[in-house]
């Protein structure tokens, strides 16, 4: 047994190594723009990536309503999606039928559509029940693409989780007593269908079994981050743990399964000064392997932070600046398998870093001027 636990550290040591060279060899190859307007243009507010396919689309919402797709492997713009007249929440692409795309928008309704047929028309409406609060700030779908989640605005001192089947038109019930403030994220396990996570601006970090039939028996733990929720996500190879990135840029990990907290960093940007200073926290990456955490940060002019968690302390494994961002970035999504990294911010910008390169990659003067043209079933409580 010793002589196993040795050789599964050093092999934990080996895939650190393997990571954190890769992560130092990102560099710009492609970016392209949502809008290319001198004046207040269309920022990258968040947006999803298609995992299936050896050409992955990604949807980005924007400050327009829009929903613009890209191809993940070079940034090429392949179309638009306009229906929404309001905010775009929330995307995210189905897990069984990846060519499925999902928003939520505060225009009150949840729209699917299919890349598939187009993407003038959505195929499906959901629209939130007149018994509560209908703006719609955040979504996700269940592994099996049967089950929708959405979370709601604080009305009348609570805010609800709201759930529809899709074979169905009508809103199957809602959880409303656990969250006090605006629902910021729901988080379906990527492989168990019942386990639901939540979080809200009131600090409360939510986990559901939704298989049983009332709130208070669904509801296994509540973790509090004492402050506003940017994002959570399901953690670790099984994932059965919950990270937690706040809005003052603190670090939670809670394992699910005994309710203990696993880890927790403080004053994140207080331990960076200097040349290595961030302004804030973009979000988590799933590294390959469970002993160690990278987190995305970034700065208000623009470069980009790669940061590894070291217990309680934070360290500066790679900056990405040079001919990206220009602005505060969103989002971010890490690709292992093609060792790259896409980020998108308020400068209009989506960017491409990888550790691959070839001259075509660069980005030229050529390359500019074609940015330019680029223009089980579930019981929720019942209502």
């Amino acid at each position: 047994m010793e002589f196993e636990t040795k050789v599964e550290e050093s092999m934990e040591r080996l895939q650190v190594t393997d990571l954190e060279d890769k992560l130092k060899r990102l560099q710009l190859i492609e970016k392209s723009a949502l809008s290319v307007a001198k004046v207040e243009p269309d920022y990258v507010l968040d947006f999803a990536v298609q995992k299936s396919g050896s050409d992955g689309r990604l949807a980005a919402t924007s400050s327009n309503y829009n929903i613009r797709i890209y191809s993940r492997v070079d940034l090429a713009n392949v179309g638009s999606i306009k229906g929404h007249t309001d905010v775009v929440s929330g995307v995210t692409f189905g897990k069984t039928e990846p060519s499925l795309l999902f928003s939520s928008s505060h225009d009150e309704t949840l729209r699917c559509w299919d890349l598939r047929v187009g993407m003038d028309k959505e195929v499906q409406t959901f629209s939130a029940p007149a018994t509560v609060s209908p703006q719609l700030t955040c979504l996700d779908v269940d592994c099996t693409d049967k089950l929708l989640c959405a979370g709601t605005e604080e009305d009348d001192d609570s805010a609800n989780i709201l759930f529809w089947d899709r074979r169905k038109a009508e809103c199957l019930g809602c959880y409303g007593e656990s969250h006090q403030g605006d629902i910021t994220q729901v988080r379906f396990n990527p492989s168990d269908k019942d386990r639901l996570s939540t979080a809200c601006v009131g600090g409360l970090v939510c986990v559901f079994d939704i298989s049983q039939t009332s709130e208070d028996d669904a509801l296994l733990y509540t973790f509090n981050a004492e402050c506003s929720v940017n994002s959570i996500g399901w953690y670790g190879s099984r994932r059965t743990e919950i990270y937690c990135l706040t809005s003052i840029d603190t670090f939670h990990v809670w394992d699910t399964v005994e309710g203990d907290e696993q880890a927790r960093v403080n004053d994140v940007k207080d331990k960076l000064q200097g040349a290595a200073s961030v302004d804030y926290i973009v979000d988590l990456l799933q590294p390959e392997c469970d002993s160690m955490d990278i987190l995305v940060a970034g700065t208000y002019g623009g470069d980009v932070r790669i940061l590894e968690v070291v217990e309680d302390d934070v360290k500066v494994v790679h900056t990405l600046g040079s001919g990206g961002h220009t602005d505060r970035v969103r989002c971010c999504d890490w690709d292992a398998q093609t060792t790259s990294l896409v980020t998108g911010g308020e400068d209009s910008l989506l960017c491409l870093w990888s550790t691959q390169t070839k001259p075509s990659a660069k980005v030229t003067s050529k390359s500019r001027a074609k940015l330019k043209r680029k223009g089980r079933s579930s019981q929720p409580y019942k209502l």
